[in-house]
């Protein structure tokens, strides 16, 4: 029999990791991760104290080893690279959806990003207030697009979206969407991300600059 890993911290979120990386969220529970330690549940409460706490220990395990792209350029610019470096690096986590729903934070090795993103923000002209407001209404853009793109890979080959299966003579009390309704899908195709996140801190700067 292999040697059983002597149990710390590091170990159990090792573990954790592995066993998220295999078998996502669902496939995680303080016995599980007990019987890949060769140790019993209660033992591990000495050192996580419920699953929620051991998510958010493991993605910031998973935080701390991602190579973020390092800002550079005019503050507006670097806010608008953070984003999107964070929407395409956490977008490459398998299991990250599935934690954003829970609300388990995304650990702090990753708070790294919404310092640079804060520092850039105070750099152009905005307050505290302003600044984290504007990190805060990036982050959840960030976040709501991948739980977006995770629901449409999940999305059975025959599932039709909502602007595919409504007809649009019963949109006569909605006058502007029938008038765009048949080109929906082509507008939906066409959403980019970057793009809506750079109008978002452009809104938030022209206030500034006004």
């Amino acid at each position: 029999m292999p040697p059983v890993p002597a149990l710390d911290r590091a170990t159990i979120v090792d573990t954790a990791v592995e066993i998220l990386e295999r078998d996502g969220v669902d496939g995680l529970s303080m016995r599980r991760l007990a019987t890949a330690l060769g140790s019993k549940p209660m033992t591990l409460y000495h050192y996580v104290p419920n699953k929620s706490a051991l998510l958010s220990m493991a993605l910031s395990e998973i935080a701390s080893r991602i190579p973020w792209q390092a800002p550079a350029g005019e503050p507006r610019d670097r806010m608008v690279g953070i984003a999107v470096d964070m929407y395409v690096k956490l977008g490459e986590i398998p299991w990250i959806v599935a934690i954003l729903r829970q609300g388990t934070n995304i650990g702090t090795p990753a708070l790294v990003l919404a310092d640079q993103f804060l520092t850039a923000g105070t750099e152009a002209g905005l307050d505290e207030l302003a600044a984290v407001s504007l990190w805060r209404s990036v982050w959840y853009l960030v976040a709501s697009e991948l739980q977006w793109q995770h629901t449409l890979a999940a999305r059975a080959a025959d599932e039709r979206s909502w602007f595919e299966s409504i007809d649009p003579t019963e949109l006569d009390h909605v006058p502007t969407i029938q008038a765009m309704i048949r080109d929906w899908a082509d507008f939906s195709g066409r959403y980019d991300l970057r793009s809506a996140i750079s109008d978002q801190i452009d809104g938030a700067l022209s206030r500034v600059a006004g």
